[in-house]
């Protein structure tokens, strides 16, 4: 699904709300051409994603992401991760402001180049870094450690 200019300009959007761009659709083809690893890592990390930020999104690492401007405010005030899985913590952040979230379907296409290209080891690293970082997320809002202010 890709956004016609209707719906670019619809003002019937909720003023603050966030769209993350998805490639969950494609996860059927995506796993086809994926190395077993790497099908294996993304299945993981929707479920870590599921059971610790939200089960309302699917696809938190697609590059595609869309805010109004008073979400990118609320949100990034109150963010504290800087590293891969910061896209978690905008979903935990947005529930707990009542910022719209949605999700819509992207084309995408891999290509040589990943960011996450050198080898099993440092995919399982990167990935090990993030589940790190979504436990995180969890506990730290979960015991109160981090503050939410509202915007």
């Amino acid at each position: 699904h890709t956004l016609n200019n209707k719906e670019r300009h619809d003002s019937s959007l909720p003023p603050k709300s966030v769209v993350f761009g998805s490639r969950a659709h494609l996860e059927n083809e995506s796993s086809a051409s994926r190395s077993k690893v790497r099908t294996f890592l993304m299945h993981a990390f929707h479920f870590f994603v599921k059971a610790l930020c939200s089960p309302r999104i699917k696809d938190t690492q697609c590059g595609f992401k869309l805010f109004t401007r008073s979400a990118a405010i609320s949100l990034f005030t109150n963010l504290h991760l800087r590293r891969w899985a910061f896209d978690t913590e905008l979903v935990v952040i947005a529930e707990r402001l009542q910022v719209s979230v949605s999700e819509v379907g992207v084309i995408w296409h891999e290509i040589d180049g990943s960011k996450l290209d050198g080898g099993k080891l440092s995919l399982a690293l990167v990935s090990l870094g993030m589940l790190r970082d979504m436990l995180c997320v969890r506990a730290c809002y979960f015991f109160r450690i981090w503050k939410m202010y509202s915007k």
